[in-house]
């Protein structure tokens, strides 16, 4: 029989003391035989370094540490220049992975050279609590499984690559401050490799779970994305850039509706719903995720959620035009 090729498992880490242990350790119990474990502290203020110390004496785990804070995509370049396997998995360090997992995302990549990389099907929120924001972020999930299963949403990342594509395009894009999965998996297919979705395989991530966290982690993307938006296409320009201007200002102006609606006339209160509703409950008519999620929180009978979509639905849409247009004026 074959030997399965050597994977190497990259984590870049940055201040994660809380999870970089059940992290590591969760790729110390995989049933895939032939593994490297390459770790990457990206100059780790906490207490990160000092943890990950403690397995510098396992055979199979290198310890890499960056001297200045250089960037999840430096970080990752790194470890793949270290990697002696064939196949590269890339981790996340606020992850926990089944047992299950290296053997499910690596199989398509072994058997056929025309896949250059592979995303697995379904991402849980690893978190204690059990309240609207976690519940959202896990139907949102399942939401996105099923349209990509049926060929409704496309594989826009992955996370398990052969490592001669990785070389062949130049690995992650070390400029970008955000966005360089996805960056890198374009240039793959690009070059005329396929993606695949491994349905069966899943993992867990430390997702925000209270509303603050998720408005912070909407807002830092939506701000330090800006690069990546410009390079390829999404940034507003043009026309588009006037109309997304005049939205945010007139979405800024909710409170001064309500306002005249109060001391001059309540006739002002219809632009007020115009525009929330717009942010709010028309995403979740016509954006397919979206519906789907809210489909999903009502034939699970969790109306809670259901309820309770628009306003998040309109944090989050709010949160990020705000950071793009933020991003927009700061040049």
């Amino acid at each position: 029989m074959m030997q399965k090729p050597l994977v190497s498992i990259v984590i870049p880490c940055h201040n994660e003391e809380e999870t970089v242990v059940e992290c590591v350790e969760s790729f110390l119990k995989q049933d895939y035989p032939h593994i490297e474990v390459i770790i990457v502290d990206d100059y780790s203020t906490d207490n990160t370094y000092k943890i990950i110390e403690r397995y510098k004496n396992i055979n199979n785990i290198k310890i890499i540490r960056n001297d200045s804070n250089r960037g999840e995509g430096f970080s990752r370049n790194i470890g793949i220049k270290m990697a002696k396997g064939d196949i590269v998995v890339e981790a996340e360090c606020d992850g926990k992975y089944p047992p299950d997992y290296v053997r499910k995302v690596t199989a398509p990549l072994i058997e056929d050279s025309n896949i250059g990389g592979t995303i697995p099907g379904k991402r849980i929120v690893w978190s204690d609590r059990n309240n609207i924001i976690v519940r959202y972020w896990n139907k949102r999930f399942s939401a996105a499984h099923i349209l990509t299963l049926e060929g409704k949403r496309p594989v826009i990342g992955a996370w398990a690559f052969r490592k001669a594509v990785l070389e062949e395009i130049g690995l992650y894009d070390e400029t970008l401050p955000c966005g360089t999965d996805v960056d890198l998996v374009k240039r793959i297919k690009n070059k005329g490799y396929k993606i695949m979705f491994v349905a069966d395989a899943y993992f867990y991530h430390r997702d925000p779970d209270t509303l603050r966290k998720f408005i912070r982690r909407i807002w830092w993307g939506s701000v330090k994305c800006k690069k990546f938006r410009e390079r390829w296409g999404l940034e507003p320009s043009g026309i588009r850039k006037s109309i997304f201007v005049g939205r945010n200002i007139a979405a800024l102006l909710l409170p001064l509706y309500i306002i005249l609606a109060a001391v001059h006339n309540f006739i002002w209160v219809v632009p007020f719903f115009c525009i929330f509703l717009a942010e709010s409950v028309a995403p979740i008519i016509y954006d397919n995720e979206l519906r789907l999620t809210f489909k999903l929180a009502v034939k699970d009978r969790d109306y809670k959620l259901a309820i309770a979509m628009p306003f998040i639905c309109w944090i989050e849409i709010r949160t990020r035009a705000l950071g793009i247009l933020y991003a927009m004026l700061r040049g």
